[in-house]
């Protein structure tokens, strides 16, 4: 019993031990920057990120972040979508003959002015101001839209539904994004790497650039 408790003591004192090294600032920005990114990791497991352009202002996202194998962190924002995923409900209507109806609607209501496709995008149309397109066709295999930039494509698990509404997942088209939701982060070498084009070393707390 006691070698358990001793191995226990270990693993704890070296997990400590671990996220002590990846705590810290990562990413300087030059004088007279116009872009800026930089990221705080705290021991608190708590985060900063500041996102700077100079067109569109800056921004500090706040979060928590832990440390799931030796090179991934996952960070996640205290703010966090009301909708993160998109959903649909479909019934089949007999007024509909030869007519599928779809309805794309976000967190505030009906999304007009969209790009709707369907059936792998063979017939494609904007939805009007009620968020609705029309379509001639017998059955439904998918339904993809694109609005502002966002899109996606969602299987229908019965084709002979005629009536679809779509829900989509709340949008986050801003060049500084308002939530991050189980974002992985490669940690190599006192860098961290947030995507294929962006690394960032660790540097000097002196050179952070928000309060």
């Amino acid at each position: 019993m006691k070698y358990i408790k001793l191995i226990l003591i270990l693993l704890f004192l070296s997990s400590c031990s671990t996220n002590k090294s990846v705590v810290g600032l990562y990413g300087k920005c030059g004088k007279s920057y116009f872009a800026c990114t930089q990221i705080e990791l705290k021991s608190d497991n708590t985060f900063e990120y500041f996102i700077f352009y100079d067109v569109g202002g800056g921004n500090v996202l706040k979060g928590t972040w832990k440390r799931i194998s030796n090179d991934t962190i996952v960070i996640n924002t205290y703010n966090q979508p009301e909708f993160p995923k998109t959903t649909y409900v479909g019934k089949i209507n007999p007024d509909l003959n030869g007519e599928i109806k779809v309805r794309i609607i976000d967190k505030n209501g009906s999304l007009g002015y969209a790009s709707v496709e369907i059936n792998d995008k063979k017939q494609g149309k904007a939805t009007d101001e009620n968020g609705v397109a029309k379509f001639k066709a017998d059955s439904i295999k998918n339904v993809h839209y694109n609005f502002l930039g966002q899109n996606e494509t969602i299987e229908i698990d019965n084709p002979k539904y005629n009536e679809i509404e779509i829900r989509i997942k709340d949008l986050d088209i801003n060049a500084i994004p308002e939530y991050i939701t189980d974002y992985k982060i490669a940690y190599k070498r006192n860098r961290i790497i947030m995507d294929s084009s962006y690394i960032y070393k660790k540097t000097s707390l002196r050179n952070k650039q928000w309060k």
